[in-house]
């Protein structure tokens, strides 16, 4: 396992370490899914046919929450742009 230090640019950007690459096999133009799970954020590579069927999955589970939640979808979407505003 490669483990390296990098720091934020003033543009928001991160270098990920020459050796973290090298062992990952990542190249310039390769895509990430980045999500923020409390102090810690995830990079993950996207290999769009998996990313696309977990998203699919969570989409179903999501409109399954909806529907017993009682909401109508005027009401979700109203606390979706309220949520955005935040």
């Amino acid at each position: 396992m490669a483990i390296d230090l990098t720091k934020l640019s003033p543009k928001g950007q991160v270098v990920i370490p020459t050796t973290v690459r090298r062992q990952l096999g990542l190249k310039e133009g390769m895509k990430f899914l980045v999500m923020g799970v409390g102090d810690t954020i995830v990079l993950r590579r996207l290999e769009l046919s998996q990313e696309k069927m977990k998203l699919k999955a969570l989409l179903r589970e999501s409109r399954a929450i909806a529907q017993k939640s009682g909401f109508s979808q005027r009401e979700i979407e109203a606390l979706i742009r309220k949520a955005r505003k935040a």
